[in-house]
């Protein structure tokens, strides 16, 4: 992973707000993970600034899978309206958008987007600025980094236009494919954070250990982490 978390360091350090990156790998490998630590080494070096001085830079985190059946509603959840854009809309409304300024918009399986959401991120990354729904002559300054994520192969889920406008993508590979020390420092880490939640120390036994360490982890690093959640409960 060292070359994947150069970049993302990279990516992320880059001014004025980071480079738009794309994450791609299979389901659970860990995009999310890697979307998140991105933002807090952002803020841990200040290359992140936040909406107003002294504000914590926002982490904004949007399912595209949620509404791919209903654009409009998609639409308006990324990027607000305004108040007489379609029936129902009384008062304007900000997006994830307007959240997500001086920070990062996290957008999980991103293939989902339909082409015209695609199409209205394109004036957001070449311009830097975009329009709420119902908008025509007002343009919105837009100061956040875009970091999406997709289990799909990007060269047939996401328009040609689009992917040119995403200067990093970074693969991830599966669990498998990952040294035993990268293994192990997850298993560390995971069960940090179980110690945390429970407020009480965990002790691992070393044939645990073991097992977690080389058994067929078939649903990668989501899988890993709610084995060890699961012993840990049955412990507790």
């Amino acid at each position: 992973m060292k070359a994947q978390i150069e970049l993302a360091k990279a990516a992320v350090v880059y001014p004025p707000n980071g480079l738009h990156t794309l994450i791609i790998g299979e389901t659970g490998v860990g995009k999310s993970l890697l979307a998140e630590a991105m933002w807090r080494y952002g803020v841990q070096v200040g290359a992140l600034h936040g909406a107003k001085s002294g504000s914590r830079p926002p982490f904004v985190v949007f399912s595209c899978a949620e509404y791919a059946d209903n654009p409009q509603l998609l639409l308006s959840q990324l990027f607000g309206y305004v108040k007489g854009a379609f029936t129902g809309a009384q008062e304007d409304r900000e997006g994830l958008v307007d959240r997500a300024q001086g920070g990062v918009l996290f957008l999980d399986e991103i293939h989902r987007l339909p082409p015209a959401g695609q199409e209205l991120l394109f004036m957001l990354i070449d311009r830097g600025s975009y329009r709420r729904m119902g908008e025509t002559r007002e343009e919105r300054p837009a100061n956040l980094m875009i970091i999406g994520a997709t289990s799909e192969d990007p060269m047939s889920s996401l328009l040609t236009t689009f992917r040119r406008r995403i200067p990093v993508q970074i693969a991830l590979p599966k669990l498998s494919e990952r040294p035993i020390e990268e293994r192990m420092s997850l298993i560390a880490d995971f069960v940090s954070q179980e110690t945390r939640r429970l407020g009480l120390p965990i002790w691992v036994s070393g044939q645990a250990l073991r097992i977690f360490a080389f058994y067929d982890c078939s649903a990668n690093i989501g899988e890993l982490r709610s084995d060890l959640q699961l012993c840990c409960a049955k412990s507790y």
